[in-house]
């Protein structure tokens, strides 16, 4: 699996908990924790962290963790657009 595809399956993982976290915590709660998530999510991994939420990442390369720090900046810079746009 090469990286791009590597950051779209996290991306799409990490979108999917993200839309959770909104349904269950609602709107403003959900995103203001969803937002705080992944940031800590992205530095974490780039920290050389051997476990991220709950995935054990002590074997990923740098490029690995880059790629994990790409997929939460993909994510939350979707979530950031979106509760930026008017409604």
């Amino acid at each position: 699996m090469d990286h791009s595809d590597f950051v779209e399956l996290v991306a799409r993982d990490l979108t999917l908990s993200v839309s959770q976290m909104l349904v269950e915590m609602g709107s403003e709660d959900g995103q203001r924790f969803a937002k705080k998530a992944l940031v800590k999510f992205a530095t974490q991994a780039l920290s050389g962290a051997p476990q991220v939420g709950g995935m054990n990442i002590s074997t990923f390369t740098d490029g690995e963790r880059h790629a994990l720090a790409r997929a939460s900046a993909l994510v939350l810079a979707t979530l950031q657009a979106d509760t930026s746009r008017p409604q």
